[in-house]
This record gives structure tokens, C-alpha cells and sequence, in this order.
């Protein structure tokens, strides 16, 4: 049975059992459009160098088996040194056994979503869907329709977030090609701050896909810190789609670090919805072998007064392949807004490829914006200098490599991520 017979039986299953209420309509509305649409293919403009072929090969299924081994992996590889709040989903169900919330984060809610939306269902339903559409998305609407669990974080106002929050999706194919899809849904009202960790891994020789739509509102004079990492290692796929709503004087700052993955498609949109909005979006990505990354972003400058600055890089050795597609959009009545965007490519390997394209459309006429993209080896001119004065081929190209990383690494500010980014290089290289 094909992946897409299978999703049309599961959503059967779970229309059986479907109730009335706005959650069910909106599935089932996000079901009729994943039937329009049908999954993308090259021919669709904004998956012209990303071929979603594998949904199709690959006999996906949903699963939310536990394992002890998926249990047994969190406990030894995953960094635990770092004081944190911690919500942990196996293929894209939670795990309360690894739950871990820190007592002075009492006051704000960090659960399941499938609580969240009984427990709290005044803001589950004031928010959840109002920021991800599925029209025109087909795997928002395959997420919408069939998504299994995710985290919900809620900071309400006059409280702090105290430690950061940590997400980690365990992908575990061990007995079968699992298809997971959580959902999270982040709301940061106004006056506080906080620190979410997206972190993804997977286990297992079977593939999984990991379908995963986050919904972010940020209220105003807040402030985020978002980071994602991912490190997919094996036959395991991920498209990884991110709307953040930001009222005015909000401050964000978002770093996504793919330092595995057999193919991963990030997708991170971001909307100003008042003045004085700082945006601050940063990726780095370290492929080898046969991997692929495609890093599509979109800023909607849609209010006056606002800035962000863009830089995503890319080390790409063997036959790997990245695909940049950046979109800066500055609305008619967005004056005086300051954008900036690059993409910057090193590549190890004659064989490895990159397709990049940054975007500018302007509706404005008193703004400041620029983008470009860089794409070429390491420089052999430092090469050059350090080997003539004895520092051997392989920790010459590690400093260089090191120093072309540095000003995403300097954006973390939690030292256990930037740890993990420098052995991730070390290993690469």
C-alpha cells in the first residue's frame, strides 16, 4: 500500500471518531485541501530543486511505538548537562516518562498539545491554526489533517520563562518506515522573554519522514530565543515548517543548525505585525555523503520601523546538495525598513552543488535592503600562509572552517549548542 493510500485510511479511521467540535472541522477542511493539491512536485515553483518523490516510494506509516532503545538513546546521547525544561516525543507522541519540568517554571504552562487543547482550550483555540495556513501548503494541510502531538508553551504575561524549554523529537524507525507529525504551538505574550530548543533525532535502518508544523506568537515588547537543531543521521527525511506572528517591539532571535540529515526542507516564515519588530534569523548547515538541505525563508515586512538581518552558510563536501531560496517581502506601508540577507556556500567537493536564491520585493520607497550569495572553496591564500609555517593540511582546513562558522556560532547563546556545532565540524571535516 502506497504512502498516500495509507494517510486517506488513517484519516478515515480518524474521522470515525471525530467529534464537532472547531479542531475536527479544521482537519477535516485541511483534509479536502491535501486532496486538491496532492503532494508537490518539481514542476511547482517553490519545489523546483526539492523532490518530495520519496513520500510516494517509501511505504510511510504511522506509528507511535516507544521503545526502550528510542528511551535508552535519549538517556546517552543527548546532551542532559543543561538545566532546562525538557518535552520529549517519540515518533511524534509524548513521552511523559522523560518529561522534565523545572519547579520555578511552575507558573507557565509547558505540556502536550493534546492536553492543551482540554486543559486550556481558551488559548489553544485563539491561536492553534491561525498562523500556519494549509491553503496552498500541502504539507501543512497533511500535518493539519493527521498530526499526532506536539508541545505546547504558554508564557502569560507578568511571568518568565526561568530556564529553557527543550523540545526533542525522536524519529524511531526500528521495525518500521515511520511517518510522525507533531505540531507545536509556542505563544510568548507580551512583556516576557524565553528560550525554546527545537532538537531532532532519529534511530533505526528503516526511513522515517518527519512532517512537523510550529506556530509561534510572539506578543508585544517580547522577546524569543529559537533555536533548531537537527541531526537526522540514516535514511531519515524531515520537512520542518515555522510561522512566527510578531506584534510591534518584539525581538527574536532564531538559529537553525542541520548538521544531519538525509533531506530536510526548512521552511521559516516570519510576520510583522507592528512597528519597531527586531528579527534576527541565522542557519548553518554541514552536509556530507548524499545529503540534502533546502533552507526556504520568508520575512513580511508588513509594518513600518522594522529590521532583520538574514545569514544562512553551508560546508558541503562529497556529493551533497543545498538548496537557499530567501524571500524579503516589504509591504506598501513599510517604511523605513532596514533588511538584510546573505547566503554564503563553501564547498569541500567538485561534486557537491548548491542552487541559491535570494529574493527582494519591494513595495515601499524608503527602505534599506540587500541580499546576495556566495558560493566557492576555501580560500588558498590562508591556506597557503598557515602550511608554510608548519600547521598540518587537515587543522589548517579546520581553523578556516571553524572561522567561516564563528559568526553563526557567536549567535548561540547557550555554550552546550556551540559545543555540540564545534565537534559536529570536527567530525565532518
Amino acid at each position: 500500500m502506497s504512502t498516500i493510500e495509507t494517510l486517506k485510511k488513517d484519516f478515515e479511521h480518524y474521522r470515525a471518531q471525530a467529534d464537532n467540535s472547531v479542531f475536527s472541522q479544521q482537519r477535516e477542511s485541511a483534509f479536502v485541501e491535501l486532496q486538491k493539491l496532492g503532494i508537490p512536485t518539481i514542476k511547482h515553483e517553490e519545489w523546483k530543486y526539492t523532490n518530495l518523490k520519496f513520500i510516494n516510494d517509501i511505504p510511510f506509516q504511522a506509528s507511535c511505538l516507544h521503545t526502550e532503545a528510542a528511551r535508552t538513546y535519549y538517556t546517552q546521547n543527548i546532551v542532559q548537562t543543561l538545566k532546562a525544561n525538557r518535552l520529549v516525543f517519540i515518533n511524534g507522541s509524548f513521552d511523559a516518562k522523560l518529561t522534565q519540568i523545572q519547579p520555578e517554571d511552575a507558573g507557565i504552562v509547558i505540556t502536550n498539545l493534546a492536553a492543551a487543547r482540554i486543559v486550556h482550550a481558551d488559548i489553544f483555540n485563539k491561536h492553534f491554526g491561525k498562523y500556519a495556513t494549509v491553503e496552498g501548503i500541502a504539507l501543512n494541510a497533511l500535518n493539519t489533517a493527521l498530526m499526532s502531538d506536539g508541545a505546547f508553551i504558554y508564557v502569560p504575561e507578568g511571568k518568565q520563562a526561568s530556564y529553557p524549554i527543550i523540545i526533542t523529537n525522536i524519529s524511531d524507525a526500528s521495525e518500521v518506515n515511520v511517518l510522525n507529525q507533531p505540531r507545536n504551538l509556542i505563544v510568548i505574550e507580551k512583556n516576557v522573554a524565553a528560550t525554546v530548543i527545537e532538537s531532532f533525532f532519529a534511530l533505526g535502518n528503516h526511513a522515517s519522514f518527519c512532517n512537523i508544523v510550529n506556530e509561534v506568537y510572539v506578543g508585544e515588547n517580547a522577546s524569543l530565543e529559537h533555536y533548531k537543531l537537527q541531526r537526522l543521521q540514516g535514511e531519515h527525511y524531515q520537512n520542518n515548517y515555522t510561522q512566527v506572528f510578531q506584534e510591534g517591539n518584539t525581538h527574536i532571535n532564531q538559529v537553525t543548525l542541520t548538521l544531519d540529515g538525509k533531506f530536510v526542507r526548512n521552511n521559516l516564515h516570519f510576520y510583522m505585525n507592528g512597528d519597531n519588530c527586531n528579527t534576527l534569523l541565522y542557519g548553518l548547515y554541514l552536509l556530507d555523503g548524499n545529503q540534502f538541505v533546502d533552507n526556504h525563508t520568508r520575512v513580511d515586512h508588513a509594518k513600518p520601523n522594522c529590521f532583520s538581518d538574514e545569514k544562512y552558510k553551508g560546508i558541503l563536501k562529497d556529493k551533497s546538495t543545498a538548496v537557499f531560496n530567501g524571500k524579503i517581502m516589504v509591504h506598501l506601508d513599510a517604511q523605513k525598513t532596514n533588511a538584510y540577507q546573505r547566503n554564503q556556500n563553501i564547498l569541500l567537493s567538485d561534486e557537491a552543488t548548491v542552487n541559491t536564491k535570494p529574493q527582494l520585493e519591494i513595495f515601499a520607497d524608503d527602505v534599506k535592503c540587500t541580499h546576495g550569495a556566495t558560493v566557492g572553496q576555501l580560500d588558498e591564500d590562508p591556506m597557503f600562509y598557515m602550511r608554510s609555517r608548519g600547521i598540518p593540511e587537515n587543522v589548517a582546513r579546520k581553523l578556516l572552517l571553524n572561522a567561516f562558522a564563528d559568526d553563526i556560532a557567536e549567535k548561540i547563546k547557550i555554550p552546550e549548542l556551540v559545543a555540540i556545532l564545534e565537534e559536529q565540524i570536527e567530525k565532518k571535516i
